[in-house]
């Protein structure tokens, strides 16, 4: 049994990705759909289960005639009560395959509840790392356009005095312009993520968040085992991974359900006139006639006898218990022709369960072409993050040699602004390759059914 508990958090505390994902699953309406379907379903094979019970009630009623002949001039009517009937009538075949594709219609909910609660945590995860990633930028931004801000300064006192050209004081402008909208846009970006964060969680937009900065570095065992990992060992990998999913994804084990309820739904149909319907009925009375005649005096003494007889026996004074149960069966042969609708109904049962065989097999070379493509992206991104770590510390020691070059003359402002973009793109692509790694793992996880890297 899946258990949920509540969160709640106040502005600037800190949020980790779990408790992210946890909120997330407990507001998303979405989930919150999937979770009631399942319900649905349960409630359904307990609505097949309920046709083995009989159908219980009671009744009563009053029936008034007359006639000029006949036994019924013996009373005026009659009252009937029924303190107990009931009726119970079942297909055998119907019943069981109806059962059974009620059953699969459970599991193939509860799968697609597994499929949208996958989608969620992805979404969660994608977001959040969405909102470091965009903070991230908006520091570096920062950080560029006070670098470049500086330049500008001294580059315009040195124009002013002779020191630089026109053209070096317009090239520090415009850079110094550039990469203040560029901040421009990465606060935008920043405010946007962090909106689309908020409103996924089930809060208002514009709720402020405290992220776990640290959740963008390398930590699982996991991790560090596919990070680097070269050609064969990807391949082997893969094969691994391909093996979980065919296990896992909640959408194979639906579609492989789907087939099951649909070869269930062809057999009732067939079962018809593959089975007899049997029955039983039942009730428990009394009954009662209004004004019976009384008796009767024609002067004969034997006719007045028998006649006084017979009437005692058909129009009876009080109330009279009575009961009846009936145990039968009913074959409906005519269904054997093609002509029948059952006939019809099966076919498209069947026809669809052979679409279903073909959807299945889509569905296997989708799910490889996904793990090919999430082992992929997992590895170009984390070459990319071993990479970019030595870069930045390349660019940031050229950006410092590049100062003080520029500050004795050496170098013009061109290559100090070129020194400073490059530092700016190495923390830039290295932060991307981060959040590409984090997001890569999870759509894996998507792919895979199975929560194969913690978060």
């Amino acid at each position: 049994m899946m258990m949920f508990y509540s969160f709640s958090y106040a502005e600037n505390e800190l949020l980790k990705v779990n408790d992210a994902i946890s909120i997330s699953l407990e507001n998303n309406n979405r989930y919150k759909i999937a979770r009631e379907k399942v319900n649905e379903k349960e409630y359904k094979v307990r609505e097949v289960w309920g046709e083995l019970w009989p159908e219980l009630g009671s009744g009563a009623s009053a029936t008034m005639w007359g006639a000029e002949k006949g036994s019924l001039t013996g009373s005026d009517g009659q009252y009937n009560l029924q303190i107990i009937k009931g009726s119970l009538a079942v297909n055998p075949g119907g019943f069981y395959n109806r059962l059974q594709s009620s059953m699969e219609e459970k599991i193939i909910t509860v799968n697609e509840e597994r499929k949208v609660k996958a989608d969620t945590t992805v979404t969660a995860i994608q977001l959040y790392y969405r909102v470091l990633l965009a903070q991230d930028v908006v520091k570096l931004r920062s950080d560029s356009v006070k670098a470049l801000e500086e330049n500008l300064r001294v580059v315009e006192a040195g124009y002013k005095n002779g020191s630089y050209t026109k053209l070096s004081f317009l090239r520090a402008g415009v850079a110094a312009a550039n990469e203040t909208t560029r901040l421009i846009d990465a606060r935008k970006d920043s405010e946007l993520a962090k909106a689309a964060f908020n409103l996924h969680l089930g809060r208002e937009a514009d709720v402020q968040v405290v992220l776990d900065e640290s959740a963008l570095q390398l930590e699982s065992p996991e991790d560090k085992l596919i990070i680097g990992m070269k050609e064969g060992e990807r391949m082997s990998h893969y094969k691994e991974l391909v093996a979980i999913a065919l296990k896992n994804r909640p959408e194979l084990i639906g579609i492989n359900h789907k087939k099951s309820m649909l070869m269930n739904k062809e057999m009732e149909s067939e079962s018809v006139y593959l089975w007899p319907s049997f029955f039983v009925n039942g009730s428990y009375g009394s009954s009662k006639i209004i004004n019976p005649q009384g008796a009767v005096n024609t002067g004969d003494y034997t006719i007045d006898y028998i006649l006084n007889g017979i009437n005692g026996q058909y129009n009876p004074k009080g109330w009279n218990n009575s009961w009846n149960f009936t145990v039968g069966a009913t074959y409906r042969w005519g269904a054997l022709s093609p002509a029948d609708s059952s006939h019809g109904k099966s076919g498209q049962f069947e026809s669809l369960s052979k679409q279903t065989d073909m959807e299945l097999e889509e569905f296997v070379r989708s799910i490889k072409l996904e793990i090919q493509d999430g082992l992929l992206s997992i590895n170009s991104s984390s070459h990319a993050i071993l990479s970019q770590k030595d870069n930045i510390k390349s660019a940031e020691e050229s950006y410092r040699v590049a100062i003080i070059q520029f500050k004795n003359g050496m170098i013009d402002n061109t290559e100090l602004l070129n020194a400073n973009i490059g530092l700016s793109s190495a923390k830039t692509m290295y932060v991307q390759s981060l959040y590409d790694f984090q997001v890569s793992k999870a759509r894996l996880n998507r792919a895979l059914g199975y929560d194969y890297f913690r978060f």
